[in-house]
């Protein structure tokens, strides 16, 4: 009987341990968060909703703070920095597979997010596909921001 508890408790510690040590939490590369869609517009619109989730911030709303940041000090007065949007993406290679990196400045600090898009980075076209529908996502709901 105290050799069957053993291997029961062994178990659960390996099968706890194995759980913690991959969890996708989009903090590296390698810790990428699996995207469920392929289609690239449905995918960005996916990995936004990760972004909230984690953090509770977009780049749309690093977008909306920076412009609020800049027509505070155009109204005071004083000149315009210049800086840049808040926001950034690329689109990277991990391991043969393409790799979305979005980076955005929130009242915390800079936060960097990865997810895997499961598309193989040799698909020919795809690069150009997916940073294309990233751009036309942002381009289409940055008018949708309330400034006050």
């Amino acid at each position: 009987m105290r050799k069957r508890a053993h291997i029961v408790a062994i178990l659960a510690v390996i099968t706890a341990a194995s759980g913690f040590a991959a969890t996708p939490d989009g903090s590296t590369k390698a810790k990428a968060i699996p995207l469920r869609q392929r289609d690239p517009q449905k995918a960005v619109e996916e990995e936004m909703a990760w972004m909230m989730k984690l953090y509770h911030y977009t780049p749309l709303l690093a977008l909306r703070d920076r412009v609020v940041e800049e027509v505070r000090k155009v109204k005071a007065g004083q000149k315009s920095t210049n800086r840049s949007a808040g926001w950034g993406h690329s689109t990277q290679d991990q391991n043969g597979h393409l790799i979305s990196h979005w980076w955005f400045e929130t009242p915390r600090g800079k936060r960097d997010v990865y997810f895997n898009t499961r598309t193989l980075i040799n698909t020919p076209g795809e690069v150009r596909r997916q940073e294309s529908a990233r751009a036309d996502y942002m381009g289409r709901m940055a008018p949708t921001l309330k400034i006050q």
